[in-house]
């Protein structure tokens, strides 16, 4: 990776080197936090999180899967095995993409991090220096043990920043692409393995084990795999050209949603579901028996919009590095104006979105109420608890997007505030948004297990009576 030269900077030798170079002295378990830290593998959850909301939808809305006959337990028809393979599949998606930023976007944070390296030298420099004056003069109040451990904190400040190391010489930049391709290997492996561990490669077994990466199941996730490398990195480059944020917001949520359901339902029934059978008008006209009904593609929808607004937010403080940096995200290419439209439009049409998904269970029709496979006693149930969870979200969503959107405006052109809406600095806002976002995914999960549960004990206590 070659570095990048400032004309004037005072961080840089007269022949145009960086002077930053701090490498750190690292044990095996303090290295292998790094690498975790500049993966930021921690954080790597929100597909895994709708991908595990998919699972747990598709074991609850297909006939293949739900008897309408009186269940031992809520989950008798969810296959853990195959929820956990599929939410593998989009958290090492995520992690590899992750390493992958940090390594092409090397040359556009080493200015930031040439200036954030040589403060830190000079810091801890002048803690040296400054004992040693006092010691000199018979002043120092201070041991040598306790002037390491001033530098030592300087250190564990250090390693706080993630993407530090590949910076400061502590290790090469092609470490992050190496760890990139490392979990990309890991998931071609885990399909593979998958595949030939399943009872039987045509169908499922006796016990529902088969494997989830079949058909269009399988497709996505090699697909996803191929977008990790291709979303940052060469030849397509999709982020510096504007298309990053659209494909990224399609696979974070309704994607790996979408992922979610089409594994864990190959999984538990063995029949592969093709590209063109996801628009089936019923099971019957579908050769797998899958199909996808208006309130799930409504619900498809909100998740893309919802996650869309997310991202579009997130780069809104970047626009001018970015541009400096020849990153010409969507964001960039709008300008702060029309991003900051893009984010309350996107917000309202998932809004409408949900409302639809709402009207249909108010109702108690659509797949998600399980009208497909349960009788209208149980739906009624399911209805009201997915009615609950929805409103949930909108609980803590509506006033985050209604602050962000006031923030966001506020700081295109100021305006008296009343003081009813707080107005948060944009920097602050992605922290919010990324909150959201994060948190949804594990409310509607909860909703799916709690419709799950009120629709087991209708059919218990229909079944008993």
């Amino acid at each position: 990776m070659p570095k990048t030269l400032l004309p004037v900077d005072p961080t840089l030798t007269s022949s145009g080197t960086a002077r930053a170079h701090d490498p750190q002295q690292l044990s095996p378990w303090q290295s292998f936090q790094s690498l975790i830290a500049l993966g930021r593998i921690p954080l790597a959850s929100e597909s895994p999180l709708w991908t595990l909301l998919g699972c747990l939808i598709s074991s609850q809305i297909f006939p293949s899967t739900t008897s309408t006959t009186r269940p031992t337990s809520p989950f008798d028809n969810l296959n853990w095995w195959a929820t956990i393979q599929c939410v593998l599949i989009t958290w090492g998606t995520n992690i590899s993409i992750n390493y992958a930023n940090e390594y092409f976007d090397w040359d556009l944070d080493r200015p930031g991090q040439i200036t954030a390296i040589t403060r830190d030298i000079q810091a801890k420099k002048k803690i040296v220096e400054d004992e040693a004056i006092r010691e000199k003069e018979g002043l120092s109040l201070h041991t040598k043990e306790e002037t390491e451990e001033a530098v030592s904190e300087i250190n564990d400040k250090i390693m706080s920043s993630s993407c530090r190391i590949i910076h400061d010489g502590t290790f090469p930049p092609y470490t992050a692409l190496l760890c990139a391709m490392f979990f990309q290997l890991a998931l071609v492996v885990l399909i593979i393995v998958s595949r030939i561990t399943s009872p039987s490669n045509s169908g499922a077994g006796s016990d529902g084990t088969s494997s989830p990466f079949r058909g269009l199941a399988l497709q996505i996730g090699i697909f996803g795999i191929i977008l990790s490398q291709s979303y940052i990195g060469p030849p397509l480059r999709l982020h510096y050209h504007g298309f990053g944020e659209i494909v990224s917001s399609i696979f974070t949520s309704s994607i790996a949603t979408l992922f979610g359901i089409l594994g864990h339902y190959t999984a538990t029934t063995g029949r592969s579901v093709s590209f063109p059978e996801l628009f089936s008008s019923s099971s019957a006209s579908s050769s797998s028996g899958f199909h996808l009904d208006s309130q799930m593609w409504w619900f498809f929808l909100a998740l893309y919009t919802y996650e869309q607004a997310r991202i579009i937010m997130m780069n809104i403080p970047d626009i001018e590095a970015d541009k400096r940096g020849n990153k010409i995200t969507l964001t960039v290419r709008v300008g702060q104006l029309a991003a900051s439209q893009l984010y309350v439009l996107n917000n309202l049409i998932s809004i409408v979105s949900f409302l639809f998904v709402g009207a249909g269970l108010v109702q108690h029709q659509g797949m998600l109420s399980g009208s497909q496979v349960l009788d209208e006693g149980v739906t009624k149930a399911v209805s009201r608890a997915w009615i609950g969870g929805l409103i949930s979200v909108a609980a803590f969503a509506l006033p985050i997007m209604l602050v962000v959107s006031v923030s966001l405006f506020h700081a295109i052109k100021p305006f008296k505030n009343t003081g009813y809406i707080p107005v948060l600095p944009v920097t602050e806002l992605a922290k919010v948004v990324s909150i959201q976002t994060l948190v949804t995914p594990v409310v509607l999960s909860a909703t799916v297990a709690v419709a799950a549960r009120a629709g087991w004990a209708a059919a218990s206590i229909k079944g008993g009576a």
